[in-house]
């Protein structure tokens, strides 16, 4: 191996840190576009304050909502839904609007782990990342979480070094949500 093949790998570090600035302006972007949108979903309304206070003081969008039922009503994921009917446009901007869902596991009704279920199972939503919280540590559950295909399985009480775990989960989401934009606007790009 001569020299200069060993200095061709150096621009991979420059790479990580080219992600790692891109992260941290994306945290703290100014432009209403480029904030992280997530979908919390607890029933718990101690844990929900909790956890949309930890999300926005780390500069996310957040919405809340109280069940797995509401979550997939918000989502367009409900057979009552008239989501299948959505033109192309508005399809788009649903996509768009949630960049992450955080769900507690236990919950009554449909539990997190049944709401994991149905998003990884939709074609507009699987690609969206899940983390799935919960107060009890229980190896099997969380086991069956990540092989649904959750990104993340998070023990409560939430602390806000938890929303430094998500960093990896959101550039993923951002680097989607990116591609899935540029592939519906064709006609945008031709035109400059």
């Amino acid at each position: 191996m001569d020299v200069e093949e060993g200095e061709e790998q150096l621009p991979a570090e420059s790479e990580d840190h080219q992600v790692d600035q891109k992260m941290r302006q994306q945290a703290g972007a100014a432009d209403p576009e480029k904030h992280f949108h997530v979908l919390a979903v607890d029933d718990s309304l101690i844990d929900r304050k909790l956890l949309e206070k930890l999300l926005k003081v780390s500069s996310f969008q957040v919405t809340c909502v109280d069940s797995g039922d509401k979550a997939l009503e918000y989502l367009g994921l409900l057979e009552k839904s008239s989501a299948s009917l959505l033109s192309s446009k508005e399809e788009m901007e649903k996509v768009s609007k949630v960049n992450m869902i955080m769900t507690d596991y236990c919950m009554p009704g449909m539990t997190g782990y049944d709401l994991l279920k149905r998003v990884k199972g939709s074609s507009s939503w699987k690609d969206v990342p899940v983390v799935v919280m919960s107060s009890e540590n229980v190896p099997s559950r969380i086991d069956m979480c990540l092989n649904e295909g959750a990104e993340d399985f998070i023990l409560k009480p939430l602390q806000l070094s938890d929303m430094e775990k998500l960093q990896p989960h959101i550039l993923k989401s951002l680097t989607h949500h990116a591609s899935i934009y540029k592939q519906r606007r064709p006609a945008a790009s031709s035109h400059a």
